[in-house]
Order: structure tokens, then sequence, then C-alpha cells
């Protein structure tokens, strides 16, 4: 497992506490630069573990000792339970045959249980009991219960080979298509993500009642060392995950007339100082959450995230687009740039205006003529 655990000593040293700080942005740097499967590995890897299993369906004093925290309105896709395997592909030494029959399996194990079930007991836990006391209230055996909860995992892990990207990427990997942005009933937008580990949120872990825990079961000196891991590494995706969503929420808000007309010209231009001081997390770490990832539009179009942040060039060139279509009489640049501002509130000088219009001129120019 890569070592992520942060072991953060209380010590009133500056140095010491520079170097902790420093150590924790080197390690943050590198977690945010892992690839969702190979995030979901290590999380497997973690909840496999008996040791977490018990600590997920444990309480101390009526308190959780670890949970999942699903983060506002986001969730698992509809399109996780259905079974069109059409554009399938392998990948890790797994065949597409092979994923395919998993997968059947399984859902023909989850559609018996029912979805609010499944979601309820086993995508969420939102109860704090052991794996046999759900498959006891399920109605499930042991075993059962047990194939969903590694169907669970397995899919976190195989995501992207069950909902493949379909951009052509100039890197060396296909980007990870994460979910697909949906409206909800009161004309907001969420995020239905394909990958369940991502669906799930974050972990909530209850220090105090983890440390009265830890007392009461006289841990050897070898599972001590596996749990400060393992809170480390969960801690450590925690972070990542929660500058991913809040990223994520902000875009939802800032692009929602886009999202609402489909028009380029009601994209909000945003960057990534911009958004950055909004959630205090530095440039390079979002840009980092960011890259290789797409999402499909609510009109099923897939984008790189990064499609959401348009530069304030880009969002001026799709205004004057759509503002000099079919314009007979020819305006000046001036007049352009007090039309944009007071149309749109965009503050834009003349000589940007002057700009723009040279790059719409030589697309124009490069566009074959029919």
């Amino acid at each position: 497992m890569a070592d992520f655990n942060l072991k953060l000593n209380q010590t009133l040293n500056p140095a010491v506490s520079q170097r902790t700080v420093l150590l924790g942005r080197v390690k943050m740097a590198q977690a945010v630069k892992l690839p969702e499967s190979e995030w979901a590995k290590l999380l497997m890897e973690v909840e496999r573990d008996p040791l977490f299993q018990e600590l997920l369906g444990a309480e101390k004093s009526g308190q959780r000792i670890i949970r999942y925290k699903r983060i506002g309105r986001h969730g698992i896709s509809s399109q996780f339970y259905e079974m069109a395997d059409n554009d399938i592909v392998g990948g890790s030494g797994v065949s597409p045959e092979s994923l395919i029959d998993q997968k059947k399996q399984l859902l023909a194990l989850v559609r018996k249980l029912g979805q609010d079930k499944f979601e309820k007991h086993f995508l969420y836990r939102e109860e704090g009991v052991s794996i046999e006391s759900i498959a006891n209230q399920c109605g499930l055996s042991v075993s059962e219960a047990q194939q969903i909860n590694d169907f669970i995992l397995n899919m976190s892990v195989l995501s992207e080979f069950y909902f493949p990207s379909q951009l052509q990427s100039t890197q060396l990997m296909r980007p990870t298509l994460v979910g697909r942005i949906v409206r909800n009933d009161d004309t907001s937008y969420s995020i239905a993500f394909f990958s369940p580990h991502l669906a799930r949120g974050t972990y909530e872990i209850n220090h105090l009642a983890l440390r009265s825990w830890q007392r009461e079961k006289k841990l050897d000196r070898n599972e001590a060392s596996r749990l400060r891991r393992y809170v480390g590494l969960l801690e450590m995706a925690n972070l990542k995950q929660g500058a991913f969503t809040r990223v994520l929420d902000y875009l939802l808000l800032a692009q929602r007339k886009y999202f609402d007309t489909q028009d380029l010209s009601q994209l909000a231009p945003i960057s990534l100082r911009q958004v950055a001081r909004h959630i205090q997390f530095a440039p390079s770490t979002i840009s980092r959450v960011f890259s290789a990832k797409s999402i499909l539009l609510p009109w099923e179009k897939e984008v790189p995230l990064l499609y959401l942040m348009p530069g304030r060039r880009r969002v001026l060139l799709h205004i004057l687009e759509k503002m000099l279509a079919g314009r007979e009489k020819r305006s000046t640049d001036a007049d352009l740039a007090r039309e944009i501002q007071e149309t749109t509130g965009v503050n834009v000088s003349r000589r940007t205006v002057t700009a723009c219009r040279h790059v719409l001129a030589s697309r124009d120019q490069a566009t074959p003529k029919s």
C-alpha cells in the first residue's frame, strides 16, 4: 500500500512545525496525482480488512466510530444499476467478458434486495451495524451480503472500464469519466457519480470514540500500526475528496445558466486562482485534482472537467460570436465593448474586443465554404 499516513506531531518547535506542514503538502501533492482507480484500490485494501469492517459497524457510547458522510445531494448514477455493456473495455488484465459476467451476477442480487435497501444498508451504511446484522435485516445470507459489499469495492476500482470515457486524449492515459451532471427537482444541479467510492463522499472519523475503542480492544502492535496507517490514508482521502466536491459545487452554481440554456455565451469565466481563493486550496492542487477527468453535461455531452473553468477570452469569443451572428449593421469595437458590459456585466476593453474579432475572422476564413 502507498504510504500516505500523516503523523502530525504536536510540538511548539517552529522548525518541526514547518517541516510537518511541508510534509503534509508534499503528501497531498502526491495523493491528488493518483488516478481515481488507484485511489479506489488503496481504499479497497483498507475496507476489506476485518479491522476496518469492525470499526465501520461499531459504536462507542452510542456514537459511530467511522461512517460514510455523503456530500450534499451528490450520489450514485442510475446507470450503475443498468447492464448496458456495449462500450465496456478491459483493463488491468481483466477481460470485458469477465467484467460483464461479474456485474450481471451481482446486479441480480442487488435487484433482489431492492435499490433503496441496497443504498441504505450497503452503499451508504447508514446504520452502525455489522455485515452479519445487515444480512439479517435484509433477508440475505452473510455470504450474499459480503458479495454485495465486495461488488461495491470492485465497481469502485473498475468503474472506468464499465463507464469508459469517449474523449480522445493527447495524454498517455484516457480521462476518467466520473459521472453526469443532473438537474434536481428544485432546478439546482448535482453530480451522479459512476463510482461508488465517489458517491459515498468522505469518511467521518470520531477520533475520541476511536481512541476509547482502541484502548478497550487492546490492539497488538501490528494492529495498532495498521490502524494508524489506515486513519492517515482515510484523512488524506477526505482532503482530496473534499477539495474535489467543493470545486464541483462551486462550478455547478457558477455555470447554472449554461446548464439551463446550453448557450456557450452563458458560460461564466472562471480562473483557477478564483476557485482557489474560494475553497482555500492552492491552484496547483485544484489543477491536479481535476486533471484527466471528464463529466457528462445534462444533455449527455462529455467534456473535460476543466472545460467548466473557461478563461475570460474564451467566454468573450462565445459572446461576440453570438452578438455578431446575422448582424447587418457593422458595430465599432468600442460600441461592442459597451454592449457586452451592459448585457452581460463583463467589463472588457476595446482592444480586447478587437483581438477577439480578429480570432473570429480567422476562424471564418479557415472554415471551408460550402
